[in-house]
């Protein structure tokens, strides 16, 4: 991730995530932030797989219930509720994703 955005920069980070993604992982100390925007590109990649087409990746807003809380997924073109369990280290990003239909 730190090399797409040193690579890119803001074009990128605007076209893929909201605000508030950005705005939380930029309150990361070092390769955290890049740890935390990681761990949303991979939400973003397993929504889009669970549901079986693509979306904007903008439209898929990653957050939290709660500050310090559980992960939560947002997306208003998605009928259902959306799951999400994420993990991430320096060097991995995971994301698992369940979409359950209304």
């Amino acid at each position: 991730m730190r090399a797409i955005v040193e690579r890119r920069g803001d074009r990128f980070l605007d076209r893929v995530f909201t605000p508030g993604e950005r705005e939380y992982a930029a309150r990361g100390r070092g390769d955290r932030t890049y740890e935390r925007l990681a761990v949303r590109f991979a939400a973003k990649e397993a929504v889009c797989k669970a549901v079986g087409r693509r979306l904007p990746f903008r439209s898929v807003d990653v957050g939290h219930a709660s500050p310090g809380g559980a992960p939560m997924v947002r997306c208003e073109q998605i009928a259902g509720t959306i799951s999400v369990s994420l993990t991430h280290t320096r060097g991995l990003a995971v994301a698992v994703v369940w979409v359950e239909p209304e």
